[in-house]
C-alpha cells in the first residue's frame, strides 16, 4: 500500500513497453553471443537465411531462431540437435524475443567444440598466442611461399591479388589438403618445407570458405604448434571473416580471407611504391623548382653578360654610330632641305630680280613709254604743227610785210621802229621798209598831227 502511494501510476502504450523492453535486452551482456543446445524445429530456408526453433524438449520451451546468410553446406533438418551461437534480440513492433545466430553446430559436433574450446584455452595459457611471440611481417618480401590446396579457389585469389600489383616476387606453392585426416600433416610439412628446405620470407597458410568440419585442420593442435614453431612469419588465411580458427590466434598475422592474406605481403611494398611515387613527384618538382630558379640566374648572368659583354659594346657602338649616322643623316638632309628650299626661294627672288627680266620690262616700258611718248609727241607735234599753222597763219595774217604789201611800211631810225616823230628830228637819216625794199632818206620835215596833209 505505502509503495503504491509513493510511486504514481504510469499508463504505458504497447509501444514504450516494448522499446523498454528492446532497450533491456540489448543493454544486458548475458544475452550476448551466448551457447544454446537444443532441437531444430521446422527449419527454413528463405535466400541466405536460415529460419528455425530451437527447443527444449526436457522442459518444452522453444525460441525463434534466425541465421543469417546461412552456410548451406551445413545441413539442419527438423530435430537435428545442435548447439548455436548468438545474441538475443528484441522486436519491438512484434514483441517477439529472438536468437540471432552466429554459429551453428552439429550436436554431434557439440563435444568436438567443447575440446576445441579446451585446446584453445590451454594453448593460451601456455603462451602460443601471446602478442610477445608475433614475429613481424617482413615489407618488401621478394620470396612468399603458400601452404593450401593447389586445385582450391585460395590459391587462385593469393596469387592475383600478389600477380597483379607485382611481377617480380618469387611465389613458392607447397600443395597439400586442407581438409580431412590427413590435412594436419600435410600443413605441417609445408610449414616445415618452406622452414628448412625452401626458405622463404613469409608463408601464407589457408584456404577458402566451409563448414566448421571443413576447417578444423586448422584448429589442429599439430599445426598450431609447428606455425608457433615457425622461424618464418606465418599469415593465417582461413576462411571468411567470420571464420575464425586456432591457427589464427597463432599466427604472426591473420587475414579476414586469403586474398586479404595477397594484400598484406605487397601492402607495404605498394605504400613504398605509392610513397616513391609520392617522392619522385616532390624530387621532380623540386628539380624542376631548382632548375627554373637556375634558368633565373642563368638568365640573370647571361643578361649581364649581354650588357657587360664587348660584343655588346661593339654592337651598341655600332647602334651608336648608326643613331648618329642617322641623326646626322637627317640632320644633312634637314639642312639641305632647308638650303634647297632657300635656294628655291633665292632663285624666286633672283628671278622675281631679273635684271634682263628688270631689263625687258624696262625695255617694254621704254618702248611703250617712247611708243606713248613718241605719240604724244607726234600728237603734240600734230598739235604744235596746228598749233604752228595757227600761228603760222596768224602771222602771216599780221606778217608785216603782208601788211606792208597792203601798202603799208615801217620806218627805223638807227634799227628802231618809229613810232612818233619825237623819235627823230630833222636831218635824221632814217630807213623806210616798204613790202618789196626800203628806202633811205632823209627827215627835213615833222609834223605832229595825223591826217594832216602833208
Amino acid at each position: 500500500m505505502m509503495i503504491n502511494n509513493i510511486v504514481p501510476k504510469k499508463e504505458w502504450s504497447v509501444y514504450e513497453l516494448t522499446s523498454y523492453l528492446k532497450k533491456k535486452v540489448e543493454m544486458d551482456v548475458l544475452l550476448k553471443n551466448i551457447y544454446l543446445r537444443g532441437e531444430v524445429i521446422r527449419p527454413s530456408i528463405s535466400g541466405d537465411h536460415l529460419y528455425f526453433e530451437l527447443k527444449d524438449l526436457e522442459y518444452d520451451a522453444k525460441i525463434k531462431c534466425v541465421f543469417f546468410w546461412f552456410d548451406k553446406s551445413l545441413e539442419i533438418k527438423h530435430g537435428t540437435k545442435v548447439l548455436v551461437k548468438g545474441n538475443v534480440i528484441f522486436y519491438e513492433k512484434e514483441g517477439v524475443i529472438e536468437l540471432k545466430v552466429n554459429e551453428i553446430t552439429d550436436i554431434g559436433l557439440g563435444e568436438l567444440f567443447i575440446k576445441l574450446k579446451q585446446l584453445e584455452e590451454r594453448l593460451r595459457q601456455e603462451g602460443l598466442f601471446d602478442s610477445k611471440y608475433k614475429k613481424e611481417i617482413p615489407r618488401y618480401p621478394k620470396k612468399i611461399g603458400i601452404v593450401t590446396s593447389k586445385n582450391g579457389a585460395a590459391i587462385r585469389d593469393i596469387l592475383n591479388t600478389i600477380y597483379t600489383r607485382f611481377e617480380n616476387i618469387q611465389v613458392y606453392i607447397y600443395s597439400c589438403s586442407v581438409q580431412g585426416q590427413n590435412a594436419p600433416y600435410e600443413i605441417c610439412e609445408g610449414i616445415e618445407y618452406f622452414n628448412t628446405s625452401e626458405p622463404v620470407e613469409v608463408i601464407i597458410v589457408g584456404r577458402g570458405g566451409g563448414s566448421f568440419e571443413d576447417l578444423m585442420a586448422f584448429n589442429s593442435e599439430m599445426v598450431v604448434r609447428k606455425i608457433f614453431e615457425s622461424k618464418i612469419p606465418v599469415i593465417s588465411a582461413v576462411g571468411h571473416e567470420r571464420d575464425y580458427v586456432l591457427s589464427d590466434f597463432v599466427a604472426d598475422m591473420r587475414a579476414i580471407t586469403p586474398t586479404n592474406a595477397g594484400e598484406i605481403v605487397v601492402n607495404f611494398q605498394k605504400q613504398a611504391l605509392e610513397k616513391l611515387s609520392e617522392f619522385q613527384k616532390r624530387l621532380k618538382n623540386a628539380i624542376e623548382k631548382l632548375l627554373n630558379l637556375s634558368n633565373n640566374k642563368i638568365e640573370i648572368l647571361r643578361y649581364k653578360l649581354y650588357q657587360n659583354s664587348p660584343a655588346n659594346t661593339i654592337a651598341k657602338c655600332i647602334q651608336d654610330v648608326d643613331l648618329c649616322r642617322h641623326k646626322l643623316s637627317f640632320a644633312v638632309n634637314k639642312k639641305l632641305h632647308e638650303i634647297h628650299r632657300n635656294l628655291k626661294s633665292f632663285e624666286k627672288r633672283l628671278a622675281d630680280r631679273n635684271p634682263e627680266l628688270r631689263l625687258s620690262v624696262i625695255r617694254t616700258n621704254f618702248d611703250n613709254c617712247s611708243r606713248r611718248l613718241e605719240e604724244a609727241f607726234k600728237k603734240v607735234l600734230q598739235q604744235k604743227e596746228f598749233v604752228y599753222k595757227v600761228n603760222l597763219e596768224k602771222l602771216i595774217a599780221l606778217n608785216p610785210l603782208n601788211v606792208l604789201k597792203r601798202g603799208y611800211s615801217i620806218t627805223l631810225h638807227n634799227s628802231r621802229i618809229l613810232t612818233t616823230i619825237s623819235q627823230i628830228s630833222n636831218g635824221d637819216e632814217i630807213i623806210t621798209r616798204l613790202s618789196d625794199g626800203i628806202i633811205k632818206s632823209r627827215v627835213f620835215f615833222k609834223q605832229k598831227g595825223a591826217g594832216r596833209d602833208v
